[in-house]
């Protein structure tokens, strides 16, 4: 039976955790306050086109929930790429993930502005890096294990 010890800076990797931790707040934070000012009422999830055209409200609203959406949507396939690199390499997935988490902020106060293409800022573009970093360097790290499991 073989073991496996963490490396000695696997703590570092508490701190890209609390930040996807503050996001999702920070994104909470936000939509529940568009909410609030666009008068939506729950269960609705989205205004219809017409409406939030109307109202700059409305699409700040649909503009924020549609924000913390698509972080919902991609945060899971980050973390999982996270927590594997972290095992191997804590220091490198802490620095992408962190970036990363920078980038979904400036992707939230972009989008959350009502403007649709605010969202596409140089922070938020550069964050992709990170994002095909993890994925990389995670597919770099199976594949060299699996062989010399296999080999």
């Amino acid at each position: 039976m073989s073991s496996f010890t963490l490396p000695p800076a696997f703590p570092i990797v508490g701190l890209p955790l609390v930040g996807a931790f503050a996001l999702n707040a920070f994104q909470q934070t936000r939509v529940m306050s568009a909410r609030k000012a666009a008068g939506v009422k729950y269960p609705t999830l989205y205004v219809s086109e017409a409406e939030a055209n109307a109202d700059p409200k409305k699409m700040i609203y649909n503009c924020t929930q549609r924000a913390h959406g698509n972080t919902l949507e991609n945060i899971p396939y980050m973390l999982a790429l996270f927590g594997f690199l972290s095992l191997f390499h804590p220091k490198l997935a802490s620095i992408f993930m962190s970036h990363w988490i920078v980038g979904r902020f400036s992707y939230t106060l972009g989008y959350s502005s009502g403007n649709p293409s605010g969202r596409m800022s140089f922070i938020y573009k550069t964050s992709y890096l990170s994002l095909f970093g993890l994925f990389l360097a995670s597919g770099y790290v199976a594949i060299t294990k699996s062989l010399e499991i296999l080999l």
